[in-house]
Order: structure tokens, then C-alpha cells, then sequence
């Protein structure tokens, strides 16, 4: 069924999101002896910034989606776990677990000041990559 959602603002900011992510990616690659710890601690802030922007519009454009093609009863969906699981077996996502835990590392940025924290919402941060670009792609075949 075509849907006539508009997902620019969802490719606006996953196209934000990979800049921020090959410029980290570069600041990583240089020899140890050449990183600037500042820089490194600026890149890892923006990546987890852009991580949390494109992660809440994805949950929210799925849910605007299932809602408008009648994929769902509305009261199915109480969590964002139901909501993944909805958009698991409807096509939009392929990995369940991967977005539970996008869920849970996102839930985690409002500590990120905790050394730790950061670096694992970072982590899980680059990790979005692929499934970010695996859930616009199936957007842009199903509107």
C-alpha cells in the first residue's frame, strides 16, 4: 500500500548523522600520538547527538507508518517494544534485538557524562549505521 508520509526530514538528518559518523571515524584512525583527547571527546558528543536526533525520528516515522496504513491496532502498540516487534514482522526493520538495544542506549544519553556511558552509547551509536540506512531505505520503497 503507498503511504504518503514524508520521511525528507528522516533522510536530512541520516545523511547528517553518517558526516558526523566518517568524521569520527577519521579522528579515530590517526595514531594515538596524534589525537587530540578534546577533539575526540567534541566528535564523540556529535555523533551521539546526531544518533539521538535520527533514533527518535525513526521510532516516530514507524510508528506514524503503521498507524496510517492500518498495520496495527493503535492499542498493540504500548511500548517501543511493541512497536519494533510490529515493524519487524511488517518488513520495516530486520533486527528486533538490534533496535531494543538502539532503545536502551538512547535511554542512556541524558547520563553521558559518565565517561563510560558515553563510550558505550558511542559504540552502539556507530552501530546504528547500518540499520539506519536498512530502515530509510525500506521507508523509501514503502511510501
Amino acid at each position: 500500500m503507498e503511504n504518503g508520509l514524508n520521511i525528507s526530514a528522516l533522510k536530512a538528518s541520516s545523511e547528517a548523522f553518517y558526516k558526523a559518523l566518517a568524521f569520527a571515524n577519521k579522528v579515530e584512525a590517526k595514531a594515538s600520538g596524534d589525537r587530540d583527547p578534546y577533539e575526540f571527546e567534541m566528535v564523540r558528543a556529535a555523533l551521539i547527538q546526531h544518533f539521538e536526533i535520527c533514533y527518535e525520528l525513526c521510532w516516530k516515522t514507524m510508528l506514524r507508518f503503521i498507524k496510517e496504513d492500518n498495520i496495527s491496532d493503535e492499542s498493540a502498540i504500548l511500548t517501543k517494544k511493541d512497536l519494533f516487534r510490529i515493524a519487524a514482522e511488517n518488513g520495516l526493520i530486520a533486527e528486533f534485538d538490534h533496535w531494543l538495544a538502539f532503545h536502551n542506549a538512547r535511554n542512556k544519553t541524558s547520563h553521558v557524562y559518565d565517561l563510560t556511558v558515553a563510550g558505550d552509547v558511542y559504540q552502539t551509536a556507530k552501530a546504528f549505521a547500518d540499520d539506519l540506512r536498512e530502515f530509510v531505505e525500506n521507508m523509501e520503497k514503502r511510501i
